[in-house]
């Protein structure tokens, strides 16, 4: 009788178990096409002046079953920014913004906490925190975030230019070619 109920308890336990696994870390490479980072400043403080680089590398490490716990690195190459035109990139990569030729890649490395992501941004040869906010669906989740250009050193033309910049990085949940568990 002692053994029998010794059995019952522990395939209670086991049941127990079995239902609280949780789901593996999922990572997933940010690369393009499929993630996008883009940007957006305002010039003249009405007109928006958007951009989107084509050349980055990283990866997002999450739990699908608590966003709360996530983990983010992005480097991204700074004279791969695209702009419709062509006089607004060349001035956003030269040297009173983004300064391409001294300072290449600008990087992002954060984990998720309460109310988003916080972490540290390298740009323009200074680095500080930067927190972003997540907006997560079943298909993608999206950082959005706003820096002052004064923070990281870029002070030319801020009536032109805008004092801030909106950066947004999307990527897909869904599963496809370049997503992987761990």
């Amino acid at each position: 009788m002692r053994l029998l109920a010794l059995l019952l308890l522990l395939c209670a336990l086991c049941a127990g178990l079995a239902t609280d696994v949780a789901a593996a870390p999922r990572r997933i490479d940010l690369a393009p096409p499929a993630t996008e980072v883009a940007i957006r400043a305002y010039g003249m403080g009405l007109l928006p002046l958007d951009g989107t680089f084509a050349q980055f590398h990283g990866s997002l490490t999450y739990d699908p079953d608590d966003h709360s716990a996530c983990k983010v690195d992005l480097a991204i190459d700074v004279a791969s920014l695209a702009m419709s035109n062509t006089s607004i990139r060349d001035n956003m990569v030269g040297p009173e913004f983004m300064d391409a030729p001294r300072f290449p890649t600008l990087t992002y490395s954060g984990a998720c906490q309460p109310p988003g992501l916080n972490g540290m941004l390298a740009l323009h040869g200074i680095t500080r925190p930067l927190q972003l906010s997540l907006e997560w669906s079943p298909n993608r989740v999206v950082a959005e975030g706003h820096l002052v250009r004064a923070d990281w050193g870029m002070t030319a033309m801020p009536i032109v230019a805008g004092r801030t910049v909106r950066i947004q990085v999307t990527v897909p949940l869904a599963p496809q070619s370049h997503a992987s568990r761990d």
